[in-house]
This record gives C-alpha cells, sequence and structure tokens, in this order.
C-alpha cells in the first residue's frame, strides 16, 4: 500500500471514529490530527499533533493559542493554525446568549456566562455587564484592553455606557490570563471608587468578577467589599 493510500485510509478511520462515536472516542492527539487534515489535506499529521502536544502540552493548551504561537511549531502554518484557534473561539461564542435575552437572575449563572465569554482569553480586559431592573443582560463591554493598570480605568467610560444602554445595575468584570484567582488592593479599591460613583448617578454596582479559565471569584461573596 502506498504512502498516500494509508494516509487516506486512516483519516477515513478517524472520521468514521468521530461520527460514530463522537469526540470520546478519539484521543487528545487524534483530534488535533483529525482537525489538522481540513488545513493540510496531502500530509500525515500525526507527527504534526504530536508536535503540538509537545508544544503546549495538551488539547487544551493548544486551541487556547493565538497563531502566531502556533505556526511557531514546525509545519504549521496560517491556515491550519487559524483553524485551531478559532475552534474554541467559535466554541465560546456559540454558547453566548444574544444581548437582551440572557437572565442573570443568580450568581451561577453569571459566573457561568463570564466562564464562556471570557475564560479562554490570553490578555486582560476589563469589562462590564449591564443590566435592567429584571436582571436582562442589555449589553456587555470592555473597558479597556492589554494589562489592565486599575488607575487608568475612566468612570466617565463606565458612565456613558450606562446612558446608552439604559442600564440600572452593572456587573464589573476582569480577567486573569495567568489562572490567579485573587482579588487585588487595587481591585478593591476601584470598585469601592465606582460603586459610589453609581450611588450619586442612580444606577447600582452588584459585584465585581476576576475570572479565570477554571474559576470566578466575586468580590461580593468574598466579603471584600462594602456596596453603597
Amino acid at each position: 500500500m502506498s504512502d498516500d493510500s494509508h494516509r487516506i485510509g486512516h483519516r477515513k478511520r478517524l472520521r468514521k471514529r468521530f461520527l460514530e462515536g463522537g469526540e470520546k472516542s478519539l484521543s487528545d492527539r487524534e483530534l488535533i490530527e483529525l482537525l489538522l487534515t481540513y488545513a493540510i489535506p496531502r500530509k500525515d499529521t500525526k507527527p504534526l499533533a504530536a508536535s503540538l502536544l509537545r508544544e503546549f502540552g495538551s488539547l487544551s493548551g493548544i486551541l487556547r493559542q493565538p497563531p502566531s504561537m502556533l505556526q511557531k511549531v514546525d509545519g504549521i502554518g496560517s491556515e491550519a493554525s487559524v483553524l485551531l484557534s478559532l475552534v474554541l473561539k467559535a466554541a465560546s461564542r456559540s454558547m453566548e446568549p444574544a444581548e437582551g435575552t440572557a437572565i442573570l437572575d443568580s450568581p451561577e449563572a453569571v459566573k457561568e456566562y463570564l466562564r464562556h465569554r471570557m475564560g479562554t482569553l490570553r490578555k486582560e480586559r476589563f469589562h462590564a455587564l449591564f443590566l435592567d431592573s429584571c436582571n436582562r443582560l442589555l449589553a456587555s463591554e470592555d473597558l479597556e484592553f492589554g494589562t489592565v493598570d486599575r488607575a487608568s480605568v475612566h468612570p466617565r467610560n463606565l458612565v456613558e455606557r450606562v446612558l446608552s444602554s439604559n442600564a440600572t445595575a452593572v456587573i464589573l468584570v476582569h480577567n486573569h490570563p495567568g489562572g490567579r484567582l485573587e482579588a487585588s488592593r487595587e481591585d478593591i479599591d476601584l470598585t469601592r471608587k465606582l460603586s459610589t460613583l453609581a450611588g450619586n448617578l442612580g444606577f447600582r454596582i452588584l459585584d465585581h468578577l476576576i475570572v479565570t479559565d477554571q474559576d470566578v471569584l466575586s468580590l461580593r461573596e468574598e466579603g471584600l467589599l462594602e456596596f453603597v
């Protein structure tokens, strides 16, 4: 049997196993291998899948990488890197309810929403959820990007978005891409400052949440804040 025939036969077997048994019928390496066949149709993708796992440690580690990092692995070009990077982004977005339809009426509902939306991000963002009086999500917007200096978060940005969305309540959020689930003194001071401002202007800061890929920390639940 020629190398091409063997490769084609192997791919067909992987696809058949997936169709019959779902993702649990394939190992992490086989899942990556199968994904790569759609970007690299004429090459054995098994060694590439193994190289990616060695470099990034796990299936999750691979899919969380931006294309620029994936392309550092020999044999991974632009098409393969975009495909792999796109998988988790598309899955995360598919889990998001449309604004105006999500009801965030419990701490767990909020945490679940944020785990899908922000838990996989690789750069820090300072974010806000804008809610109406029925806890319906009106808007979900970034206020700052990159390595966020809490002192640089301008209250005007928050107030403008509250007014434009007609929100009555806000949940502040920022993510820790490194996985550290801990509030800093700056986090607490900023939340108290914005909570005082909100009280004076007629809306409420309900909470400030810190999101990692594994969990969500609520400053309110931790007793770290005295809300106005």
